[in-house]
Protein backbone atom coordinates (compact mmCIF):
# COMPACT_ATOMS: atom_id res chain seq x y z
CA UNK A 1 0.00 0.00 0.00
CA UNK A 2 1.49 3.51 -1.23
CA UNK A 3 2.13 5.89 1.82
CA UNK A 4 1.07 9.50 1.96
CA UNK A 5 3.52 12.02 1.06
CA UNK A 6 4.52 14.08 3.46
CA UNK A 7 5.44 17.83 3.43
CA UNK A 8 8.51 18.77 4.15
CA UNK A 9 9.28 21.68 7.14
CA UNK A 10 8.85 24.59 5.25
CA UNK A 11 6.42 23.31 2.64
CA UNK A 12 2.49 24.73 3.29
CA UNK A 13 -0.54 23.02 2.32
CA UNK A 14 -2.15 24.28 -0.69
CA UNK A 15 -5.86 24.71 -0.62
CA UNK A 16 -7.54 22.69 -3.06
CA UNK A 17 -10.57 21.14 -1.07
CA UNK A 18 -13.26 22.70 -0.15
CA UNK A 19 -12.85 22.34 3.36
CA UNK A 20 -8.72 24.27 2.44
CA UNK A 21 -10.50 26.78 0.67
CA UNK A 22 -13.22 27.49 3.30
CA UNK A 23 -10.36 27.62 6.06
CA UNK A 24 -8.06 30.14 4.06
CA UNK A 25 -11.27 32.40 3.49
CA UNK A 26 -11.82 32.50 6.92
CA UNK A 27 -8.53 33.09 7.74
CA UNK A 28 -8.58 35.70 5.14
CA UNK A 29 -11.72 37.51 6.79
CA UNK A 30 -10.64 37.34 10.20
CA UNK A 31 -7.53 39.68 9.09
CA UNK A 32 -9.78 41.86 7.53
CA UNK A 33 -12.05 42.06 10.43
CA UNK A 34 -8.80 42.56 12.58
CA UNK A 35 -7.27 45.18 10.74
CA UNK A 36 -10.43 47.08 9.90
CA UNK A 37 -11.05 47.17 14.09
CA UNK A 38 -7.57 47.07 15.21
CA UNK A 39 -5.59 47.93 12.57
CA UNK A 40 -2.08 45.96 11.67
CA UNK A 41 0.04 47.03 14.88
CA UNK A 42 -1.73 44.62 16.97
CA UNK A 43 -2.03 42.01 14.39
CA UNK A 44 -0.97 38.73 15.37
CA UNK A 45 -1.66 34.88 13.92
CA UNK A 46 -2.48 33.96 17.28
CA UNK A 47 -5.74 36.28 17.29
CA UNK A 48 -6.16 35.41 13.55
CA UNK A 49 -6.51 32.07 14.61
CA UNK A 50 -9.07 33.03 17.47
CA UNK A 51 -11.10 35.17 15.49
CA UNK A 52 -11.28 32.53 12.44
CA UNK A 53 -12.10 29.75 14.95
CA UNK A 54 -9.05 27.43 13.95
CA UNK A 55 -6.45 25.99 15.87
CA UNK A 56 -2.92 28.20 15.39
CA UNK A 57 -1.55 25.26 14.09
CA UNK A 58 -4.28 24.79 11.50
CA UNK A 59 -3.16 28.96 10.07
CA UNK A 60 0.57 27.61 10.07
CA UNK A 61 -0.32 24.92 7.74
CA UNK A 62 -1.16 27.24 5.20
CA UNK A 63 0.95 30.26 5.98
CA UNK A 64 4.14 30.23 7.49
CA UNK A 65 3.66 34.13 8.71
CA UNK A 66 0.76 36.89 9.16
CA UNK A 67 3.28 38.57 6.60
CA UNK A 68 2.48 35.79 4.41
CA UNK A 69 -1.42 35.97 5.13
CA UNK A 70 -1.35 39.82 3.85
CA UNK A 71 0.73 38.98 0.79
CA UNK A 72 -1.71 36.02 -0.52
CA UNK A 73 -4.87 38.18 0.19
CA UNK A 74 -2.95 41.41 -1.50
CA UNK A 75 -2.39 38.92 -4.68
CA UNK A 76 -6.09 37.58 -4.59
CA UNK A 77 -7.84 41.25 -4.38
CA UNK A 78 -5.29 42.13 -7.03
CA UNK A 79 -6.47 38.79 -9.32
CA UNK A 80 -10.21 40.11 -8.95
CA UNK A 81 -9.25 43.55 -9.91
CA UNK A 82 -7.57 42.22 -13.10
CA UNK A 83 -10.52 40.10 -13.92
CA UNK A 84 -12.53 43.67 -13.29
CA UNK A 85 -10.27 45.86 -15.13
CA UNK A 86 -10.20 43.23 -18.26
CA UNK A 87 -14.16 42.97 -18.61
CA UNK A 88 -14.23 47.26 -18.19
CA UNK A 89 -12.05 46.65 -21.41
CA UNK A 90 -13.98 44.19 -23.15
CA UNK A 91 -17.16 45.90 -22.40
CA UNK A 92 -19.15 48.13 -25.14
CA UNK A 93 -20.56 51.21 -23.80
CA UNK A 94 -24.19 51.47 -25.77
CA UNK A 95 -24.76 54.69 -25.34
CA UNK A 96 -21.17 56.18 -25.14
CA UNK A 97 -21.48 57.81 -21.79
CA UNK A 98 -18.03 56.06 -20.43
CA UNK A 99 -14.66 55.73 -22.60
CA UNK A 100 -12.70 52.06 -21.98
CA UNK A 101 -9.91 54.40 -20.33
CA UNK A 102 -12.33 55.24 -18.00
CA UNK A 103 -14.23 52.02 -17.23
CA UNK A 104 -10.99 50.56 -16.49
CA UNK A 105 -10.08 53.26 -13.69
CA UNK A 106 -12.99 52.84 -11.99
CA UNK A 107 -12.11 49.11 -12.06
CA UNK A 108 -9.24 49.64 -10.46
CA UNK A 109 -10.30 52.11 -8.07
CA UNK A 110 -13.08 50.05 -7.05
CA UNK A 111 -10.39 46.55 -5.97
CA UNK A 112 -8.35 49.29 -4.52
CA UNK A 113 -11.56 50.82 -2.32
CA UNK A 114 -14.08 49.47 -0.35
CA UNK A 115 -12.04 48.53 2.86
CA UNK A 116 -9.60 51.40 3.53
CA UNK A 117 -7.64 50.45 6.45
CA UNK A 118 -7.46 46.72 5.32
CA UNK A 119 -6.42 47.98 1.58
CA UNK A 120 -3.51 49.91 3.24
CA UNK A 121 -2.28 47.48 5.36
CA UNK A 122 -2.21 45.09 1.88
CA UNK A 123 -0.43 47.95 -0.18
CA UNK A 124 2.13 48.46 2.65
CA UNK A 125 3.06 44.61 2.72
CA UNK A 126 3.35 44.26 -0.67
CA UNK A 127 5.89 47.07 -0.78
CA UNK A 128 7.69 46.31 2.61
CA UNK A 129 7.83 42.36 1.69
CA UNK A 130 9.68 43.30 -1.86
CA UNK A 131 6.61 42.84 -3.88
CA UNK A 132 5.53 46.32 -5.13
CA UNK A 133 6.07 45.51 -8.64
CA UNK A 134 2.94 43.46 -8.78
CA UNK A 135 0.85 46.01 -7.77
CA UNK A 136 0.95 47.63 -11.76
CA UNK A 137 -0.24 44.52 -12.89
CA UNK A 138 -3.86 45.99 -13.72
CA UNK A 139 -2.66 49.73 -15.28
CA UNK A 140 0.08 47.04 -17.48
CA UNK A 141 -2.94 45.26 -18.59
CA UNK A 142 -4.78 48.63 -19.80
CA UNK A 143 -1.59 49.92 -21.01
CA UNK A 144 -1.19 46.65 -23.49
CA UNK A 145 -4.72 46.67 -24.37
CA UNK A 146 -4.26 50.20 -26.05
CA UNK A 147 -1.11 49.56 -27.50
CA UNK A 148 -2.80 46.76 -29.36
CA UNK A 149 -5.22 48.09 -30.76
CA UNK A 150 -5.74 48.75 -34.63
CA UNK A 151 -7.87 51.66 -34.39
CA UNK A 152 -7.75 54.85 -31.73
CA UNK A 153 -9.28 54.37 -28.52
CA UNK A 154 -10.38 57.38 -26.49
CA UNK A 155 -9.17 59.40 -29.23
CA UNK A 156 -5.34 58.15 -28.73
CA UNK A 157 -3.18 55.69 -31.07
CA UNK A 158 -0.91 54.10 -28.63
CA UNK A 159 0.57 52.07 -30.94
CA UNK A 160 3.54 54.39 -31.55
CA UNK A 161 4.10 55.48 -27.67
CA UNK A 162 7.38 54.46 -26.55
CA UNK A 163 7.74 51.54 -24.48
CA UNK A 164 9.62 54.13 -21.77
CA UNK A 165 6.96 56.67 -22.15
CA UNK A 166 4.09 53.66 -21.26
CA UNK A 167 6.39 52.86 -18.26
CA UNK A 168 5.89 56.38 -16.67
CA UNK A 169 2.43 56.72 -17.26
CA UNK A 170 1.67 53.31 -15.63
CA UNK A 171 3.78 54.10 -12.54
CA UNK A 172 2.22 57.24 -12.29
CA UNK A 173 -1.36 55.59 -11.99
CA UNK A 174 -0.74 53.17 -9.91
CA UNK A 175 1.23 55.43 -7.95
CA UNK A 176 -1.88 58.23 -7.15
CA UNK A 177 -4.47 55.06 -6.78
CA UNK A 178 -1.72 53.24 -4.30
CA UNK A 179 -1.63 56.85 -2.09
CA UNK A 180 -5.50 57.40 -2.30
CA UNK A 181 -5.86 54.12 -1.32
CA UNK A 182 -3.13 54.55 1.74
CA UNK A 183 -4.18 57.78 2.98
CA UNK A 184 -7.81 56.76 3.33
CA UNK A 185 -9.24 58.93 0.23
CA UNK A 186 -10.69 61.75 1.95
CA UNK A 187 -9.27 64.44 0.10
CA UNK A 188 -10.66 62.85 -3.17
CA UNK A 189 -13.72 60.95 -3.42
CA UNK A 190 -13.49 58.14 -6.31
CA UNK A 191 -15.49 59.19 -8.26
CA UNK A 192 -13.42 62.36 -8.66
CA UNK A 193 -10.14 60.54 -8.78
CA UNK A 194 -11.58 58.51 -11.60
CA UNK A 195 -12.35 61.41 -13.87
CA UNK A 196 -8.91 63.20 -13.24
CA UNK A 197 -7.01 59.95 -14.07
CA UNK A 198 -8.71 59.74 -17.37
CA UNK A 199 -7.85 63.14 -17.93
CA UNK A 200 -4.15 62.20 -16.75
CA UNK A 201 -3.83 59.54 -19.41
CA UNK A 202 -5.46 61.62 -21.97
CA UNK A 203 -3.41 64.45 -21.95
CA UNK A 204 -0.06 62.49 -21.47
CA UNK A 205 -0.65 60.21 -24.00
CA UNK A 206 -1.63 63.11 -26.73
CA UNK A 207 1.21 65.14 -25.94
CA UNK A 208 3.48 62.37 -25.75
CA UNK A 209 2.43 61.81 -29.29
CA UNK A 210 2.22 65.08 -30.44
CA UNK A 211 6.36 65.08 -29.59
CA UNK A 212 6.94 61.61 -31.65
CA UNK A 213 5.14 63.20 -34.50
CA UNK A 214 7.53 66.45 -34.46
CA UNK A 215 4.85 69.09 -33.86
CA UNK A 216 6.45 69.74 -30.30
CA UNK A 217 10.03 70.44 -29.44
CA UNK A 218 11.36 67.68 -27.50
CA UNK A 219 13.02 69.34 -24.58
CA UNK A 220 14.28 66.43 -23.20
CA UNK A 221 15.83 65.18 -26.07
CA UNK A 222 17.17 68.81 -27.25
CA UNK A 223 19.43 68.67 -23.75
CA UNK A 224 20.91 65.15 -24.10
CA UNK A 225 22.43 66.15 -27.69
Amino acid sequence: MAQAKRRSPGERRTPRQQRSVQAVEAIFEATARLIESQGLETLTTARIAEVAGYGVGTVYDYFPTKNAILVAMARQELDRTLGSVERALRHTDSEGSTTATQRAMRAMIRGFGGRRRLRGALLSTMMSQGHSSELTRPVEMIADFLSRQEIAVDGADLSGMPPERLYVLTRAIVGVIRAWAMEGGGEVSAQTLEIELTELVRGYVQHCLTRVSGNVPDRLAAKSE
